[in-house]
């Protein structure tokens, strides 16, 4: 079975448009459309987003590891490690013992790790 080629042109460093079936190799020319290619997602810790690159007159998408992901992953862990307090203020709530930990304290702690992981994650 033949490999059909797909045909693209780059928008920017994040984006393609991919050229309509159909069109003949004048239009795909005309148009500014390249072949495409992909290469494969590296394996590994990291999170990757697709980046898009010409090269070799062809578009190829490659990958491209999230800058902020090693700080968001140890903020999470750090969130995480916390887990503990709010499962045991919230058995004493149940129970109608009183709290061993601050919750208001725990909760403003809590807070603030998950708002430095939410503007690590806008800027990515």
């Amino acid at each position: 079975m033949a490999t059909t080629i797909r045909y693209a042109k780059l928008k920017d460093p994040h984006g393609v448009e991919f050229a309509p079936k159909g069109m003949t190799q004048g239009q795909l020319s005309e148009g500014g459309y390249l072949p495409y290619e992909e290469t494969e997602k590296p394996t590994g810790i990291h999170n990757y987003k697709p980046v898009y690159s010409v090269s070799n007159n062809k578009v190829i998408r490659g990958w491209e590891a999230y800058p902020n992901f090693a700080e968001i992953e140890r903020l999470k862990k750090r969130l995480a490690e916390t887990d503990y307090k709010i499962i045991k203020c919230y058995e004493c709530s149940l129970t109608n013992q009183p709290a061993p930990y601050d919750i208001v304290s725990v909760h403003a702690e809590r807070q603030a790790i998950r708002n430095q992981i939410n503007s690590l994650e806008e800027c990515e």
